[in-house]
């Protein structure tokens, strides 16, 4: 398995194109994931903005809940005011215990919380204690205080630079208001007293202080519309008729200036009604900027939250679209150089496995060949005009061969028949020499040239079969099976050596029988010459199952081995199949197995080693049908012999080449007499006449 990792020039093309893809396609999909996660964990942090932004809605009212208990106390409005009141704090108060269970609170923020909560539970025993008011307006005040610190922690964790300006510009305008009520609160309490004491005029003389220091924070953060907004509520005549009223009750001489100098003051030179008419709009005009941040910050966080969804999702849809995008251009591209690949692969194929074999098997075909079906001008449309120039030269190089090699058969098949026709003349002259022989040793002789001519005309012949031409000397009629295999006893040089037995009542058609007698020869010439000269070669023949005919050649050889059997019994298969000649000891098996694919006769060789070999030939039945009677008219007419007990060839005697040759062991000469020899060729040249067509000239 590693290996294979690692041999990556051996990969598939789909694999390599995925190796290519991987790494920008990894880089990409962990960019995006990285980028979709800060957009979520950004849209969940202004989430958790939202909810601390409803804390501070809810803890908004509570606020002003409490700054209206102080003035109803400080105004002393009566019970059943601040009664009313004290149901409306009480409902702000459940609506923020609401929202901070809803959101996610800081330990600081907590800790503050718990300090106005525990601020708050005084609340019951402040409102039943009415009496000392400065003592009621400053505990109200300092919950007030407690609550604005919270606020002020709230503000703080709105780290976004976007929202923190904003949420600190309203922290300060509630502490402005805050300012601007604590200053309503305490003069109404000296108005309702009449006086102001020494230490409530140093708290607003703070307060104003700090008020002046508060806002000039807020128009530090504040953008110019909020500005705009701030400084219009401030601007007009209610801030000024607040501030104379205030700056008069300030220089007004207090309550504790009565000891020292035994008079008691005149009372506060300002009416009730005018005060808390003129700080009640000015503290109404800063409750609009108060509402005008509070919608500025919830507008803001809400864009901002929505904005990095929409982002989060614009960059997860990118991301799927990049990766279908970058999948399927990878698919398409990826077929379409596996189609080309595979176009050149099944073309190629195609040709070194059908069209050239074709051509050189037929030697037949056109030189315009079928161009690979890839055309495109890149790389692999040139590869595939390439190949069609490799085809194009191959095609060219084949049909020159193929002429090259119908050139050379021509001129076999001319040389095979010229020295065919001069064998046969041959042939003619030594049967006419025959004749006239009178002297027996030199008739001996003659048979002896005669079957050696016979033997270079079966040679003719083989060079006619592997040059791919066609024999003319053919039978037209029916041959018995017994005669065949006498004949092919005939053919060969150590004819004396073959013993044929009888075979089977059969007749080999005419038209494939001087094929068989060609092919038993070249088997019994092989079983001869591979053989020891004094053992004998058996031809016998057999009926088998389904009528077909089996034809055995046995030798007493020593024998072939397994692997050289194989490879024999190959090139019998592959000569009936058109393979090349074997230009050396195998060429007469390859006239067998040409001779035997031309009717599509069997030949099997069959061995075992030092026990000689068996040739197998299975003829088809219809070639060699069975023999309903005898057809004695074609072996020749029959001659009275001289003699009635010979064992040797004397003249006179019924000798055709299709009958069985003599005894292993020739005879001895013997004097013959002209006319008995003449009676033996007359007898002989009968019989052969007999049994070839009218058109084939005797020998």
């Amino acid at each position: 398995m590693f290996t294979s990792l690692v041999n990556w020039r051996n990969w598939r093309l789909p694999v390599k194109l995925a190796a290519v893809l991987i790494v920008p396609v990894t880089i990409a999909v962990v960019s995006g994931v990285l980028q979709i996660h800060s957009h979520m964990v950004r849209a969940d942090s202004y989430a958790a903005l939202q909810r601390l932004e409803k804390v501070r809605t809810a803890l908004i009212p509570v606020i002003e809940g409490v700054q209206a208990e102080r003035r109803a106390v400080a105004e002393g409005t009566g019970p059943q005011v601040l009664q009313d009141q004290v149901r409306r704090t009480d409902e702000a108060r459940q609506a923020l215990r609401a929202a901070i269970g809803k959101a996610t609170l800081s330990d600081v923020v907590t800790a503050r919380m718990g300090d106005v909560h525990a601020k708050i539970e005084r609340l019951p025993a402040l409102r039943a204690q009415t009496t000392d008011v400065p003592a009621a307006v400053k505990e109200y005040t300092s919950l007030t205080e407690s609550m604005l610190d919270v606020d002020e922690v709230l503000a703080s964790d709105f780290g976004d630079a976007t929202l923190s300006k904003t949420a600190m510009g309203l922290h300060h305008a509630l502490h402005v208001q805050e300012e601007v009520l604590y200053q309503q609160a305490v003069v109404l309490s000296g108005l309702t007293r009449g006086l102001l004491a020494q230490a409530e005029v140093r708290s607003l003389v703070e307060s104003n202080v700090k008020l002046s220091y508060i806002a000039g924070q807020f128009a530090a953060l504040a953008t110019p519309q909020q500005l705009s907004s701030y400084w219009t509520g401030f601007n007009g005549p209610d801030i000024e008729a607040q501030r104379r009223m205030l700056s008069a009750a300030v220089l007004h001489p207090t309550s504790d200036s009565v000891a020292a100098g035994g008079t008691r003051p005149r009372p506060l030179p300002i009416a009730a009604a005018d005060w808390t008419r003129a700080s009640g709009a000015v503290a109404d005009s800063l409750d609009g900027v108060v509402q005008g941040l509070q919608t500025d910050l919830r507008d803001t966080v809400n864009r901002l939250r929505d904005e990095t969804s929409d982002a989060a999702g614009t960059a997860s849809a990118l991301l799927f679209a990049s990766l279908v995008l970058a999948g399927s251009i990878g698919f398409v591209v990826g077929r379409y150089l596996l189609r080309s690949l595979n176009a050149l692969r099944r073309s190629a194929l195609d040709v070194a496995w059908e069209k050239l074999p074709e051509m050189v098997a037929t030697g037949r075909g056109s030189t315009d060949v079928e161009p690979v079906p890839v055309h495109t001008t890149e790389e692999f449309g040139q590869v595939a005009r390439a190949f069609d120039a490799v085809h194009q030269q191959a095609v060219r190089s084949i049909v020159e061969q193929a002429g090259m090699r119908a050139n050379m058969r021509n001129i076999f098949v001319n040389l095979s028949r010229r020295s065919q026709s001069l064998v046969e003349r041959q042939l003619k002259l030594m049967e006419e020499l025959e004749k006239f022989e009178e002297d027996p040793e030199q008739l001996a002789n003659l048979f002896k040239l005669d079957h050696l001519a016979t033997r270079m005309r079966r040679n003719n012949e083989n060079l006619m079969v592997l040059s791919g031409g066609d024999v003319a000397r053919r039978f037209t009629r029916p041959i018995p099976l017994t005669d065949v295999l006498r004949a092919a006893a005939a053919e060969i040089e150590q004819y004396q050596r073959v013993v044929v037995h009888t075979a089977p009542g059969a007749e080999v058609v005419g038209y494939v029988a001087s094929d068989l007698v060609r092919l038993l020869a070249e088997l019994l010439d092989n079983a001869t010459a591979f053989s020891p000269p004094q053992t004998q070669v058996e031809i016998s023949a057999s009926i088998e199952a389904g009528d077909i005919v089996q034809i055995d050649v046995v030798d007493r050889g020593i024998g072939i081995d397994r692997e050289a059997l194989a490879v024999v019994n190959g090139r019998l298969e592959a000569a009936g199949e058109g393979a090349d000649v074997q230009v050396f000891r195998e060429m007469g098996l390859f006239v067998v197995g040409r001779l035997a694919a031309r009717h599509q006769i069997v030949v099997r060789l069959d061995a075992q080693q030092g026990k000689g070999t068996r040739a197998i030939v299975l003829v088809p039945a219809e070639l060699a049908p069975r023999r309903e009677e005898s057809w004695e008219s074609f072996r020749g007419e029959a001659i009275e012999e001289q003699t009635t007990q010979m064992t040797t060839r004397v003249p006179g005697q019924h000798m055709s080449w299709f009958d069985a040759p003599a005894a292993s062991t020739p005879p001895p000469p013997a004097r013959q007499t002209p006319e008995s020899a003449r009676g033996f060729l007359d007898a002989f040249q009968r019989g052969v006449q007999k049994g070839l067509p009218d058109r084939q000239e005797s020998r």
